[in-house]
């Protein structure tokens, strides 16, 4: 079986092609009734419980240390917990457990093993992210056909669905921890990103604690204190305040009101659906630009969007749509939602399909190019003033595979070695991240301008290659950016030890 998983943050679902065709999602092994497994994890003395089951004994005890929004911190090499013993575990370890948890559940629904998995990531997740997501699957021990960026997998299931061709979309994705804005067009060959953009900490978690910190102002001001923040009192804050958002996404809800309990104090919560948009128009305004952006990086105007694709829970907000309807709100051109909780799961097992080879049996666009989500360059020294610059080669929104060469010198006679230190950046220099260095060296005859010839690709699966050429020596070199053999190979070891000494959800792994 070939699967699709949405690794998402605040939830993650499995889905895989069904007999005839059609992708369905696959539920939880403990409860057929659920397909949304809460992508939280608690450990304890060798043990992991993943999803509805670290919800449940979380219910039961709120002091246990459960971890959620790890996703967030993938690419990070710093751990997110430590165990009893010590151990550190770094988000994709984490990952990895509930990536175990969602094979298990797979494999118990259709009695046949999960051979390889397409999984989505952000569309603007950088390299060292994608590189976290494919060592979480490597830790897993699961094989990983492709990544597949989410507003991707959404539009391909839209399209697949729906037949629609010929077409120009964006992807509005406001999910649980993340936002993403993808432009692409769609046609009877395929699907074709033109530009992407986003960020990380832009999601549901910012809403929800916008609407916790007016419910707490309300208690403020009817009992002339905040209620004690204990455990279960953030706990139960926690789950009111994402209720409460829900309730006020509800079609014609101009208002809630409720008795809240929190602390052992009740109040009578109102808020308002203004109340509760004005609360977050930052955060409206945010995606709002992002937006605009990805329409701008497209080449596009406004009123060359054909359709726009509302994904992730966030959208549902209703300012949102309203929002929308007010940029995209042309003749011809359609807001609309597609299955925001499902439809990227979905897609997810559409691509695995066509990675494997089935996309002419189904029925399916042979075809999906993605674009480069970041710049690309070699950080270097200016010999003149020894000031630090950055030499662009692939720019962003290019086309992939995309590939840049050029010659780059030794600066002083006698120096041995060239140190090419690559570069991951989205606006400027400041906020360049280093995806590593290659070393060339030592020169078989170094003296002052000695070339070296430098290639580099942005391949397909988001990752990033180097790869220096001496033609006095014939000496070839390359490295693979974003891949576990660039970077990390005994943390890796370690974190994999890690997961294969616990049980996942009282399954042994």
């Amino acid at each position: 079986m070939k699967a699709g998983i949405d690794l998402g943050t605040t939830f993650s679902l499995v889905a895989r092609m069904d007999l005839g065709g059609r992708p369905e999602l696959i539920p939880d092994h403990a409860d057929p009734e659920l397909v949304h497994t809460p992508s939280v994890v608690y450990l304890s003395q060798g043990a992991a419980f993943v999803g509805s089951m670290a919800e449940s004994m979380l219910e039961n005890d709120p002091e246990l240390h459960v971890l959620r929004f790890f996703k967030r911190q993938m690419g990070e090499q710093k751990p997110v917990y430590f165990d009893d013993d010590g151990a550190g575990w770094n988000a994709e370890a984490v990952a990895a457990l509930v990536l175990k948890k969602l094979c298990f559940d797979a494999e118990a629904h259709t009695s046949s093993p999960v051979e390889a998995a397409v999984i989505t990531v952000p569309a603007h997740f950088s390299d060292p992210q994608r590189r976290a997501v494919l060592n979480a699957a490597a830790i897993a021990d699961l094989p990983v056909l492709g990544l597949l960026e989410e507003p991707v997998a959404a539009a391909l299931h839209y399209g697949v669905a729906t037949r629609r061709k010929d077409a120009v979309f964006l992807v509005y994705d406001f999910g649980g921890g993340t936002f993403d804005a993808t432009a692409m067009s769609m046609d009877q060959h395929g699907v074709y990103v033109l530009s992407k953009t986003g960020q990380t900490e832009l999601g549901g978690k910012e809403v929800d604690e916008r609407v916790g910190a007016m419910v707490l102002d309300q208690f403020g001001k009817a009992l002339g204190r905040e209620p004690t923040l204990s455990a279960r009192t953030l706990l139960d804050l926690r789950r009111i305040s994402e209720e409460i958002k829900v309730e006020l996404c509800i079609p014609g809800r101009s208002h809630v009101r409720r008795l809240v309990l929190l602390g052992g104090d009740a109040v009578t919560v109102e808020i308002a659906r203004d109340e509760f948009e004005a609360g977050i128009v930052d955060l409206l305004d945010r995606a709002e630009a992002e937006t605009l952006r990805c329409v701008r990086d497209a080449g596009l105007r406004e009123k060359d969007i054909g359709c726009v694709l509302l994904v992730g829970g966030t959208s549902l907000v209703p300012a949102v749509e309203q929002r929308l309807r007010r940029i995209f709100g042309h003749p011809g051109q359609e807001v609309l939602y597609h299955e925001p909780s499902k439809a990227i799961a979905l897609g997810a097992a559409i691509h695995a399909s066509q990675l494997a080879g089935e996309a002419q049996s189904l029925s399916l666009p042979p075809e999906l190019r993605g674009v480069s989500g970041y710049n690309v360059g070699v950080r270097t020294v200016d010999a003149s003033s020894g000031r630090v610059a950055i030499d662009p080669l692939i720019k962003k929104n290019m086309a992939l595979p995309a590939r840049a060469r050029k010659t780059y010198y030794t600066s002083r006679p006698g120096q041995e070695r060239i140190v090419l230190d690559v570069v991951q950046y989205r606006d400027g220099a400041d906020d360049a991240v280093s995806l590593g260095q290659l070393v060339v060296g030592p020169l078989v005859a170094p003296r002052a301008n000695y070339p070296i010839e430098v290639t580099t690709e942005y391949r397909e699966d988001g990752t990033v290659m180097l790869q220096a050429y001496d033609a006095q020596s014939g000496v070839e070199l390359e490295q693979v950016f974003g891949r576990d053999g660039a970077h990390g190979g005994s943390t890796l070891a370690a974190q994999r030890g890690l997961v294969r000494g616990v049980t996942v959800n009282g399954v042994s792994q």
